[in-house]
């Protein structure tokens, strides 16, 4: 009786392990469909970046677009982040520039990046008020104590 259903677990068995089989190729080849696709990902960011900091360039604007951002701001209070961004730019501190590097970059999860310079500014305007930055044009601010770039 053994023998007679040993043929049927047999086939059974080499029925699973043609789907398993065919299972695993599939997920393999959507692994390396991910890869491509993530490798054609990270060009495209690199190139978009390279855009933006060429049109920043070109407007005269100053903008770090690096990824250290992200570890720089990471565990950081919206208002310790716009200090540490005035810190990096020499000291002085633009709300569009700062609007720009927490929005894009995704620490501020406002909708409209309208909402992002609205709540960049009221920080600013904290800021102020608390005695760490000093208001030197329309949304402009400078880090008390610190030396104006002469070079922006």
């Amino acid at each position: 009786m053994v023998i007679g259903n040993g043929s049927s677990w047999e086939e059974q068995t080499r029925r699973f392990l043609s789907d398993t089989l065919s299972e695993l190729n599939k997920v393999e080849s959507q692994i390396n469909e991910l890869e491509v696709k993530r490798m054609k990902l990270a060009e495209e960011v690199k190139a978009w970046e390279m855009a933006l900091e060429g049109y920043l360039k070109r407007t005269g604007r100053r903008v770090d677009i690096t990824p250290e951002w992200y570890k720089t701001l990471r565990d950081q209070t919206h208002k310790e982040r716009i200090l540490t961004i005035a810190k990096n730019s020499g000291g002085s501190v633009k709300a569009s520039e700062a609007t720009d590097i927490l929005y894009t970059k995704g620490f501020i999860k406002a909708k409209k990046r309208s909402t992002a310079y609205s709540m960049v500014q009221r920080f600013l305007i904290e800021l102020a008020e608390e005695g760490k930055l000093e208001k030197v044009a329309p949304a402009e601010y400078r880090l008390l104590g610190a030396q104006q770039s002469l070079i922006r």
